[in-house]
């Protein structure tokens, strides 16, 4: 039989292959959706309207905690500051001496002590206490009042008392000064203040918070002192104050509330569960994204003619493959085209660059230019074209490091300016920064520059003080002022050639008027005081006589034509012949005040009205006592060579004094680090952060001198005469070498011998006795030895002298001295 055939079975369609990407990301993200709906659900519906109040009565318990505690503090410090004025022997003797003239002193002290007050008064007392006084004198405003003396007189320790006095709410503190045999309270000090000053302190929180209300509770009864922002009074929570009668309120906002119930624990662990089922969701397609395209891309390369593809567009891209016809073999590479010089590759272009760029590096740098805190030297031998080039170039690789792009540049209005700034200008441009110009300004003003057009580095060129002939570069990178190791980096770089490449872009702005305007706005001045201003012929001149104008000041401007022949005399105010025309002219114009500037308008010179130079720290006694009054507790920075009295005041205003090393880059990065408010170093850079940038400005800190002359006393005369004076020196310069300079003082601190002294190597050596101190250190900007001397008597300064001058003169016999 023959075999029969099996049917034919018709060829049946092939299944259209399933997209299982598509499905499996739709399958997990519904399950994503609906884990995240479920969580979200029930913290909606269920877990917000149930959260306990207990999470909101910690947070409101914290911020009323806080701000009782700054309360404290605050009047902490006002009591420490009376006690310490109480406890002044000289305030004693004029006591037992009923010296007139001696007790308006230090009431004038008391006032100026505490000018947050609005009335401070020393009274005398005697054995009988109060009973002592005339009913008729005691301008007293009440009994309570009169019952803080008698306490005080007593010996009881008294709490600050809040009182109503014609509808507004005041406060008072008192101390007792006791009699040498401490039977009896000599006299009383009494200062007041009102419910402003504790306003302002309670401030300091956001009202948007809650309302905070200052309450002071006698038995049943309670009289809100002050009150601020708005709260909740269903939730309030109660601080209690070291003031046995005072207790701080706090009462939540709703906005405050919102915050703190979403922050309960339940929420966070739904939100939790929600992000670790997404992500485990994320993860789940991931894998099966990577399966699919694997198993997609073996059917593509297979020699299959009906590949089936899970993806889209892979068929179509499987067609077009097959149409492309195969490469012809590569040719082998031979040595020759190896060793073709134009096959360079990338790192050789790179060298190449490297070698063309240093043709346009000095041969060699000028070491001695590179400065502790700035760059400085003879402006036509030692800075020059390719040197600040260079140097440009440095500045800019290390802006590039830290994240910065523009540079701002400004220069000083020396003969040699212009040209080192443009050759400072193309350095930076070189190295891919863009350059605002700000023009021929003060120092000051390129600080505030960086900050005003935020960008945080800037370029000053400027020979400050220095002869004519000089000049230098001032740095700024990120908001720090370069010094010390960072200067030495520069001239690293240029060294070993780690320079960036670029080019950047250049512009001009202005920035005197915004300058001007923002120091308008800060500063206060009460009542017109008549100024003269000796700029010295430096660059401050083209813009402090507007400003102080601008101010309401009447000035009469001195040598403020900028000429970089400096023709008149020195721009150094520390130097007192440099002064001698200024307080001609002071006196001449009967004027309140006289102020000078050095040559880029960084520093200050003070002369009084009766034709006084004020040195800068007693200038910088007056400006702490203000600047401490308003904030307790703050920083306070001095260098070494300010008097040792500082220490003395800024404790007892409440503040915190800091001796630091010399020099404005120096004093800048302590001023960071530190948090100070306040610096000033006796060569006369003043550095203020309260209320302004934390630089060194002679000009801003002659606007606060005024503030404060015109709200209290014009007579500065007066206003220092309530600040102790010991014996002191200018400062004494001994000529060296460069070299030679660091080597004495090396020499010094290793056999220094000064018996009872104690020895600080701070900043070169400093030795303090009981009766004095003195110091010598190298100058960071000429070749000289800096000496600097304090004392309570002749005597002992003339004994502290000659211990230095003998053990200089060991090291170097060559020393001369004019002391």
């Amino acid at each position: 039989m023959a075999k029969k055939n099996p049917p034919k079975q018709k060829n049946a369609s092939p299944a259209k292959p399933k997209n299982l990407l598509i499905t499996t990301i739709i399958n997990c993200t519904a399950i994503s959706l609906l884990v995240t709906a479920a969580a979200f659900s029930y913290l909606a519906l269920v877990e917000r309207p149930a959260i306990s109040n207990a999470s909101i009565q910690a947070q409101a318990q914290s911020l009323a905690d806080s701000q009782v505690s700054l309360l404290d503090q605050a009047l902490t410090q006002l009591r420490l500051r009376l006690s310490n004025i109480a406890l002044s022997e000289d305030l004693l003797a004029a006591l037992e001496q009923s010296d007139p003239a001696a007790l308006e002193r230090y009431r004038l002290e008391l006032k100026r002590a505490f000018p947050e007050a609005i009335s401070s008064k020393l009274i005398p007392l005697g054995p009988l206490g109060i009973a002592s006084l005339n009913k008729d004198s005691r301008e007293l405003r009440n009994n309570i009042e009169l019952d803080l003396l008698r306490s005080v007189s007593n010996g009881q320790n008294v709490e600050p008392e809040a009182y109503q006095y014609e509808d507004t709410w005041l406060f008072s503190v008192a101390e007792s000064v006791q009699s040498t045999d401490k039977k009896y309270a000599s006299a009383a000090l009494l200062v007041t203040l009102d419910e402003q000053y504790l306003r302002s302190l309670l401030s300091q929180l956001d009202s948007a918070l809650g309302q905070t209300q200052l309450i002071q509770q006698f038995k049943n009864k309670q009289h809100i002192i002050v009150s601020s922002g708005n709260g909740d009074p269903a939730i309030t929570v109660v601080a209690e104050a070291t003031v046995s009668q005072w207790r701080l309120h706090f009462s939540p906002s709703a906005e405050l509330i919102a915050k703190s119930g979403h922050s309960s624990t339940t929420v966070w662990m739904l939100l939790a569960a929600a992000a670790l089922a997404i992500l485990g969701t994320g993860l789940f397609m991931l894998s099966s994204l990577q399966k699919v395209l694997a198993q997609n891309l073996t059917q593509l390369t297979s020699k299959s003619k009906d590949p089936s593809f899970t993806l889209p567009g892979f068929g179509t891209l499987a067609k077009k493959l097959q149409q492309i016809p195969s490469p012809a073999p590569a040719a082998a590479v031979t040595p020759a085209a190896k060793d073709n010089p134009e096959a360079k590759t990338d790192t050789a272009a790179k060298a190449v660059e490297d070698d063309s760029l240093a043709i346009n590096l000095p041969a060699q740098l000028p070491a001695s230019i590179f400065r502790a805190y700035d760059i400085r030297g003879i402006a036509e031998t030692e800075l020059t074209d390719e040197v600040v080039y260079a140097i440009g170039l440095a500045i800019g690789s290390e802006a590039l490091d830290q994240g910065q792009q523009r540079i701002i540049i400004s220069a000083d209005g020396r003969h040699s300016s212009p040209r080192i700034r443009d050759a400072m200008v193309q350095g930076l441009r070189a190295s891919g920064r863009d350059v605002v110009d700000i023009g021929i300004q003060p120092t000051p003003l390129m600080y505030f520059a960086t900050h005003q057009l935020d960008t945080q580095s800037g370029v000053m060129i400027t020979g400050s003080h220095n002869p004519a002939e000089y000049n230098g570069i001032k740095i700024v990178i990120g908001g720090r002022a370069l010094s010390g190791q960072a200067i030495m980096a520069l001239k690293e770089r240029i060294e070993s050639k780690s320079l960036a490449t670029g080019a950047g872009d250049y512009h001009h702005q202005d920035v005197d008027q915004s300058y001007i305007d923002y120091i308008i706005n800060d500063v206060a001045i009460a009542q017109p005081l008549k100024i003269v201003i000796d700029a010295g012929n430096g660059v401050a001149g083209a813009i402090a006589p507007q400003l102080f104008e601008e101010l309401g000041c009447e000035v009469i401007p001195l040598y403020c034509e900028v000429n970089g022949d400096f023709p008149n005399h020195h721009p150094d105010p520390s130097v007192e012949a440099n002064l001698t025309d200024l307080k001609q002219q002071v006196q001449e114009h009967k004027a309140d005040l006289g102020i000078a500037f050095d040559g880029d308008g960084d520093r200050l010179g003070v002369v009084t009205a009766t034709g006084k130079s004020v040195p800068a720290d007693r200038l910088l006694m007056l400006l702490a006592q203000d600047v401490v009054s308003r904030n307790p507790g703050a920083d306070v920075l001095f260098d070494v060579k300010c008097t040792r009295n500082l220490n003395t005041l800024i404790s007892n205003y409440g503040g915190r004094p800091i001796m630091w090393k010399t020099g404005h880059s120096f004093m800048k990065e302590k001023m960071q680090e530190t948090g100070a408010l306040l610096g000033g170093e006796f060569s006369g850079h003043i550095f203020f952060k309260e209320r302004w940038f934390g630089f060194d400005d002679g000009m801003y800190a002659a606007a606060r001198l005024i503030e404060i002359l015109s709200t209290t006393d014009p007579d500065l005369d007066l206003q220092l005469e309530a600040f102790p004076e010991s014996i002191s020196s200018p400062e004494l310069k001994v000529e060296t070498t460069d070299t030679q300079k660091f080597s004495i003082i090396e020499q010094l601190i290793s056999n220094a011998n000064f018996d009872d002294g104690k020895i600080s190597t701070l900043d070169g050596l400093r030795v303090d006795f009981p009766d004095g101190w003195g110091l010598v250190r190298a100058s960071n900007t000429t070749p000289m030895l800096i000496l600097r001397f304090e004392a309570d008597t002749d005597e002992a300064m003339e004994r502290i002298q000659s211990q230095f001058k003998d053990q200089l003169s060991a090291i170097d016999n060559s020393l001369q001295f004019s002391f």
